[in-house]
């Protein structure tokens, strides 16, 4: 079983035609972005993979 989440990774479109892609972290319970990467990404799951150590270090209490 896997449990339930306190964060989700959230990946954006939006930055230039060659890096379009961006991610953010929301917390689950009121959806309030905690985090916002400051840089963009030329496809999805390159955001994914970058995005998501962030999300796990929201969800592990080791954010900076």
């Amino acid at each position: 079983m896997i449990a339930a989440t306190r964060y989700r990774l959230d990946v954006t479109r939006g930055g230039a035609a060659d890096r379009p892609f961006g991610w953010r972290v929301l917390r689950r319970d009121d959806a309030v972005e905690v985090e916002r990467s400051t840089e963009t990404f030329g496809s999805r799951p390159e955001a994914m993979a970058h995005g998501v150590r962030h999300a796990i270090a929201w969800e592990s209490g080791t954010h900076e």
